[in-house]
């Protein structure tokens, strides 16, 4: 999450205006914060096999002016001031694929841990990021790049953080995760398919409720429109992946 707060006047009642509001940035409190908890996901994915995974996995929290634990990321601050934020991480790409149903016969798609770093431009409406990120497990081989807007928006005790952004798959991911190999075709009976690079725009946002000065309930949903080389796939029957993420955290 952006360090910085979306200040609201106390008349603001529905969320709607509130985010149409006009309203002020301010850079927040960079003290070292640890918040641990719980959280569950199920993945609406695109594939045809139906397969909706549901895990439940521990939650960490922490940011201080040097390092930081962001859920699935993990990282180190190579600078990082009130505008400028530039990041050096490890992070858990989630992605993956189960045979099963028609598709039973096509190779196992596994998660990876990718490596690489991000930079933020924080403005008074806002911050600016881009972010590339390297599969270092020899999965896909591939690696992606994305271009987002990030926002925080605090109200009363509710915390809302929009992202909107595109990210750009390379070929060698698309592939991993998209394409068909010919041995996969043969014994599977489904057309041979091998992707090119594409672009998916994305939208997630993330919603905190604080109980009190140590509890905090929260989601976050991401819908990721597919791009046309990931449709044509014959992977999948659907345009879009839909997470959704329900936890509680508790702040020390």
């Amino acid at each position: 999450m952006l360090d910085y707060v979306k200040r609201f006047k106390d008349t603001i009642g529905a969320t709607a205006v509130m985010f149409l509001s006009t309203t002020l940035y301010a850079h927040a409190d960079t003290s070292t914060a640890l918040q641990v908890g719980v959280a569950g996901t199920i993945d609406i994915q695109a594939y045809k096999n139906n397969n909706f995974p549901v895990t439940t996995f521990p939650s960490i929290f922490f940011d201080s002016k040097y390092a930081y634990i962001d859920g699935d990321e993990i990282g180190l601050y190579a600078l990082h001031t009130e505008k400028h934020q530039l990041k050096l991480n490890l992070y858990y790409d989630s992605t993956e694929f189960k045979p099963s149903d028609e598709l039973s016969q096509l190779n196992k798609r596994r998660p990876s841990l990718m490596a690489g770093g991000s930079y933020t431009y924080i403005t008074p409406y806002g911050g600016f990021q881009v972010l590339a990120e390297q599969d270092i497990q020899s999965h896909s081989h591939g690696y992606f790049a994305t271009f987002a807007y990030l926002a925080e928006a605090h109200y009363k005790k509710w915390t809302f953080s929009p992202e909107l952004g595109v990210q750009w798959n390379n070929k060698q991911y698309n592939n991993y995760y998209y394409g068909v190999s010919t041995a996969e075709a043969e014994r599977s009976q489904i057309t041979a398919y091998t992707p090119n690079s594409s672009f998916q725009p994305y939208f997630n946002l993330d919603i905190g409720y604080q109980i009190n000065s140590h509890w905090t309930l929260y989601s976050s949903h991401q819908v990721t429109r597919l791009s046309r080389q990931q449709q044509l796939s014959p992977m999948v029957d659907k345009v879009a992946d839909v997470s959704n993420t329900l936890g509680i955290l508790y702040r020390f």
